[in-house]
Order: structure tokens, then C-alpha cells, then sequence
């Protein structure tokens, strides 16, 4: 069966389920570093290249690439950033004004400028400010607000090519979509040496990687196999030969089925993104309050506390921002 045969129509998915498997590994692969201060090795670094953390990021651009593109194909252009605001910048700010009250809280300077400057920072996601003075002072990691927040300047910006992408008609059946995966392999290939010219290309060439097989993934839904078979083989691949791109690959392809091919387990919330925001600031908390801890101990204490903290944004805070998404006027919009 082909993805477009098995994908079905609404939220009839497991995709819910796996974001939040993601964010829950990025709670657990922080849990090295603050425990035990920066440039700890995370879980799978040494094995892999990449921490446990860096995996699940890859694996959600993958399947922000999916979603995104055909979110693009469907909306016009006031709908579709209507959308992709309000499912970020209401969240967002709440978790900058809690983070940055829970790390005064712990000790941290903030006089009303500093305190309002960082807030604005954050919400215009080009520079976010991680650190505030004093914060968490004598935990492993100390100053470090909310460390996770870089991904999305990359994750807005992936949005933006592939908006435009998609309106210039580059992924249609007359397009190039070979050519522009290969623009996307090359740009990740040569990096390293192009971030002398291009700041951050470095860090956004393996997410954009990501994105873009997400992106072609959708685009060749109506011909892309989803089996079993394939997927074991794909994983066997990204083990021997090792490297990003055939793990994204293997990632991404193993979510597509679990995402399509197992029974439809859809959460009644989504909580994915709260666990994101709030996983970092919690955790610092956490060793303020309790004291230093091993890793494994405190990502279970983080995972815990986070949770409850992930529903209450998405109940008060992100799923009121969606429904507006859905107004007469929102609709007139699409």
C-alpha cells in the first residue's frame, strides 16, 4: 500500500503519539547535560554522532516537512501563517514569561528592561535569549533559561522555503522535486565550510535535510510504498552505513508507518509541544529544588513534572489559540 492509500483524512493517525515520543526523548537527553553540566555526552552521541535529543529534532522536522507541505498545498496564503502563528506564538510566550519567572525565582537578575527584552526576543525567534544572570546559580548547568528554544528560528524558516516551494511549483509533477532534495543534500554535504559565509547554515543545512525529505515524502505520496519490509531494510542501511541522512531517513520512514500503518491511537491532547517548551526550565527547577541528581533520575522527575505542565498549556493556553484558527473569519481566509 502507497502512503496516499493508507493516510486517510483528518486526525485519524498516530502522529500525536509520536511527537510526543520525540519530546519526551528531548526531556530525556537534556537530562545529561543539566545534571551534570555542559558538554556532557548525551545518550547515543558517541554511538551515533548525535544525542538522543538531536534524533527526536531531526525526526520532528521530518514530519514537519510532511505536514507542512500539504498544509501549504491546501491554504492560501493568509490561512496557512494564520495557522502556523497561533500553534507557536501563544504557547511560546507563556513559556518565556513562566521560564523567566521561574528563573528569577532561582536567584536570577531581571529588572523590568532586561526582563522585557528578553520576552521580545524571544517571540521574534531570530535571537532568543537562553541565559539571564544568576539563574540556577549553583545547578550543573547554571544560568541556561531554556536551552531547547533555538529549534525554532530553523523550524519558521524551513516554513518559509517551503512555502515558497510549494507556490512556485517546484514540487508538482513538472517540477524539479529531484533537484530539490539534491539542493538540500548538497547545501548539508558542504556546511562546514559554507558557515565561514552564511552564519547558522551549519546548524539549519541537516534540519532543512530533514524538512525537505518530509517535503518529498508527501510529494511522492502517491507512489511511496509504506512496508514493513522496506522499513527493516531502511533501518539495516542507517546501522551499517550510519550517518544523518540515512537515519532521518530510517526515522522518518518508520514514523510514516507507525504513523499510517498501525491502528489510529489519536490523543485527546497535544502535547508535543508543550513538553518542548517547558522540559528544560522544569528540569533546571527540579535540581534547584532537590538538589544534584543522576540523569536517568532526573529525566523521570522531569517527565513527570512535565506532563501535567504540557496539558495545562495546551488546554488554556495552545488549543483555545488553534479554535480560533476555525472562526467565519479564519475560514474566509482558506
Amino acid at each position: 500500500m502507497t502512503f496516499e492509500q493508507v493516510r486517510g483524512t483528518g486526525r485519524h493517525n498516530n502522529l500525536d503519539l509520536i511527537r510526543l515520543a520525540a519530546a519526551a526523548a528531548v526531556v530525556v537527553s537534556h537530562a545529561w547535560p543539566l545534571a551534570m553540566g555542559p558538554g556532557t555526552a548525551e545518550p547515543l552521541k558517541a554511538l551515533t554522532g548525535h544525542s538522543l535529543g538531536g534524533w527526536a529534532v531531526g525526526l520532528f522536522f521530518f514530519l514537519s516537512g510532511v505536514l507542512i507541505t500539504a498544509s501549504a498545498e491546501t491554504h492560501a496564503a493568509a490561512a496557512f501563517w494564520s495557522r502556523r502563528a497561533l500553534r507557536i506564538l501563544p504557547g511560546l510566550f507563556v513559556a518565556l514569561v513562566l521560564g523567566l519567572a521561574l528563573a528569577v525565582l532561582s536567584g536570577g537578575h531581571a529588572d523590568p528592561g532586561l526582563a522585557l527584552a528578553y520576552v521580545l526576543r524571544g517571540l521574534t525567534l531570530v535571537s532568543i535569549e537562553h541565559n539571564l544572570p544568576g539563574a540556577w546559580a549553583a545547578n550543573p548547568y547554571p544560568g541556561a533559561v531554556n536551552g531547547p528554544l533555538w529549534s525554532l528560528f530553523y523550524e519558521v524558516a524551513a516554513y518559509v522555503l517551503a512555502f515558497a516551494a510549494v507556490r512556485m511549483g517546484v514540487l508538482r509533477p513538472r517540477g524539479a522535486p529531484d533537484a530539490f532534495l539534491l539542493m538540500a543534500v548538497i547545501l548539508w554535504a558542504n556546511a562546514s565550510w559554507m558557515a565561514d559565509y552564511l552564519p547558522r547554515v551549519d546548524v539549519f543545512a541537516p534540519l532543512w535535510l530533514a524538512f525537505a525529505l518530509g517535503m518529498v515524502a508527501w510529494r511522492c505520496r502517491a507512489v511511496l510504498p509504506l512496508r514493513w519490509e522496506i522499513g527493516a531494510l531502511l533501518w539495516v542501511f542507517a546501522l551499517t552505513i550510519g550517518g544523518w541522512a540515512f537515519g532521518v531517513i530510517a526515522l522518518g520512514y518508520a514514523a510514516l508507518l507507525v504513523g499510517w500503518r498501525l491502528p489510529a491511537r489519536p490523543l485527546p491532547a497535544d502535547l508535543s509541544f508543550g513538553i518542548y517548551i517547558y522540559g528544560w526550565p522544569v528540569a533546571q527547577m527540579i535540581v534547584h529544588l532537590a538538589g544534584n541528581m543522576s540523569p536517568p533520575a532526573l529525566a523521570a522527575a522531569s517527565l513527570l513534572t512535565v506532563l501535567p505542565v504540557a496539558w495545562l498549556s495546551w488546554t488554556l493556553v495552545e488549543a483555545p489559540a488553534l479554535r480560533a484558527v476555525r472562526t467565519p473569519r479564519m475560514q474566509a481566509a482558506e
